[in-house]
């Protein structure tokens, strides 16, 4: 199909202020979420989808990739981003502070319950965590006193010295010769 150039130009500007519609939903998720990782997706996003968008016009008008097709497809989007969105940008930046302010207040309280009732828990086990406290700090004393005291020791010699055993029944002899 063959489409003049001001025809294809406008029809592409025309795409473009209508491709402005998911710029602007990639907008509310970036002022909602304002993570470098989020914004740095929505624009990799955006770009995805507005390369596909140009190669789709384009193959709309004739199976190439014309000029004037990707500068009116910009200037679509750029037309729409300077005007309609700059008013939807107040709005959507408003809405999203008052989003966030509400989100915090909502954690904020639910951080402040939740101390409180960690709080009295603590406050009626102090027992309980003392004994359970002392406790493991026995047994951890307990690891290293079997060190000192000989009844604990996994191998003693003097013992198998008694039963008659040694340690050279069960060792094995080698002899190393270096050859030259």
């Amino acid at each position: 199909m063959y489409t003049s150039i001001p025809d294809c130009f406008m029809i592409a500007f025309a795409v473009g202020l209508v491709f402005g519609l998911v710029y602007e939903a990639l907008r509310i998720i970036r002022l909602i979420m304002r993570f470098r990782w989020a914004v740095f997706l929505c624009d990799v996003i955006f770009f995805i989808l507005a390369a596909e968008m140009i190669m789709t016009l384009s193959e709309a008008f004739g199976s190439y990739v014309r000029i004037y097709t990707v500068m009116g497809f910009g200037a679509g989007v750029f037309t729409y981003i300077v005007t309609v969105g700059r008013l939807l940008n107040l709005a959507e930046s408003a809405a999203a502070v008052a989003w966030r302010k509400t989100i915090g207040r909502i954690i904020r309280k639910t951080g402040d319950l939740t101390k409180k009732s960690f709080g009295i828990i603590a406050q009626k086990s102090k027992s309980a965590f003392g004994k359970v406290s002392k406790y493991c700090e026995s047994e951890y004393k307990k690891r290293y006193e079997h060190l000192k005291s000989t009844r604990k020791k996994l191998y003693n010699k003097e013992r198998l010295d008694k039963i008659g055993e040694s340690e050279k029944a069960h060792v094995i002899k080698a002899t190393v010769r270096r050859s030259s």
